[in-house]
């Protein structure tokens, strides 16, 4: 299936008509109509993430990356600011208000240092509907936003051809761009089966809907399991009956 196929399948099946599947890779060309944040070093990027899955693209480059934090975890800076160790944890001195993550410095130094983003190899980090993908083009990795019912069926299906792994999706410390974006893309270039719950972000979640979590993985394991749909429990009564009150 193509990756609008599969979108297709996905939002038909999940029920996703609200917010949609994007896809995420990297590009040297701006799709048109594009949302990018206009000033570096200023806003959040998570908001538009979440903007890009109602329909429009949205874009990061060098140029563009909204606060400190999305600028590394994204891959075009070696560092966030300096002391971002005692902004996460619970230094009381630090010059701005800790955000009480980690329970000290070295845990969030340690933490920081072992992130290691794929670094962009062209000018635009990309994240726009799957359905928009055409052609030949498909993406690294793919992100939802998710209710607890949606995000039941995708935990099943992820599990239909290996019930007995526990590995297979992991819900690890991370910030929302992390988790949708970093993780998934380090995922897809390791050529790992895996997809990551996220937006569990505190920070974060007070710029979200209080009933969506997100739901990433590298897009050929998507590709993969998306074959099975029509053999799964989404023929079922019971799926039919959850997907009524979606």
């Amino acid at each position: 299936m193509t990756p609008s196929e599969i979108a297709k399948t996905l939002i038909e099946n999940l029920k996703l008509e609200k917010y949609k599947p994007c896809g995420v890779h990297f590009s040297d060309v701006k799709p048109e109509n594009a949302l990018e944040i206009k000033k570096k070093g200023n806003g959040c990027v998570v908001p538009l993430i979440l903007k890009a899955s109602s329909g429009v693209a949205f874009v990061v480059s060098e140029d563009s990356t909204g606060w400190p934090c999305s600028a590394f975890y994204l891959g075009f800076q070696d560092t966030i600011f300096e002391g971002i160790e005692y902004f996460l944890s619970n230094k009381d001195d630090f010059w701005r208000p800790c955000e009480k993550f980690i329970q000290s410095p070295a845990l969030a130094k340690s933490f920081v240092n072992n992130v290691n983003p794929v670094i962009p190899d062209k000018k635009y980090v990309v994240i726009k509907p799957l359905e928009d993908f055409s052609g030949e083009e498909k993406p690294e990795s793919v992100l939802f936003f998710v209710n607890a019912d949606q995000l039941s069926a995708l935990s099943f299906l992820m599990h239909y051809d290996a019930p007995e792994r526990f590995d297979r999706i992991i819900a690890p410390f991370a910030s929302s761009c992390m988790a949708t974006i970093t993780y998934p893309l380090k995922m897809a270039r390791n050529n790992e089966e895996q997809a990551i719950i996220g937006n569990f972000d505190i920070a974060a979640r007070t710029r979200m809907p209080a009933d969506l979590l997100s739901f990433a993985l590298p897009y050929r394991f998507l590709e993969r399991m998306a074959a099975f749909i029509p053999e799964s429990f989404f023929t079922t009564h019971n799926w039919a009956t959850i997907k009524e009150r979606i």
